[in-house]
């Protein structure tokens, strides 16, 4: 199987890369930074479900529950990220969370338990809560 050339100006892979610069770079008035993630969005919205459940007021935040469903469901990596795992050192991600967003890619075991438990809580209330229109 022949490699791609991922560091290639050229290369589809790379121009799909540009944009996303920003996310983990950017300039402070003390220099440079960077980040490893592109933010804790989906650990955050995990807790912040488990917390409003816990309380039993769900029916009172049905609109932030279905907006948090639609993050937790769209945030689910849904595919391997790479043709060829070993090559680039990558485990299976399909079916995982990751910290932050899909487009993360790199599945973390404790955000898929906190993910998957949050889809499950969810699963529990009346659909109309948490997929009905508001």
């Amino acid at each position: 199987m022949e490699k791609r050339n991922l560091e290639d100006p050229n290369s589809k892979e790379f121009k799909l890369h540009l944009p996303r610069i920003y996310d983990y770079l950017w300039i402070a008035e003390d220099g440079m930074k960077m980040q490893g993630y592109n933010g804790s969005q989906l650990w955050d919205t995990a807790f912040a479900i488990q917390a409003i459940i816990s309380t039993n007021l769900y029916e009172e935040y049905g609109p932030t529950l279905k907006k948090a469903h639609g993050y937790i469901k769209d945030s689910q990596v849904l595919e391997d990220c790479a043709e060829d795992l070993d090559f680039y050192y990558h485990r299976i991600s399909k079916g995982a969370w990751t910290l932050s967003t899909a487009d993360h890619g790199w599945p973390i075991s404790d955000c898929t338990a906190e993910g998957l438990k949050a889809a499950l809580l969810l699963s529990k209330i009346q659909p109309r809560t948490v997929l009905g229109s508001y």
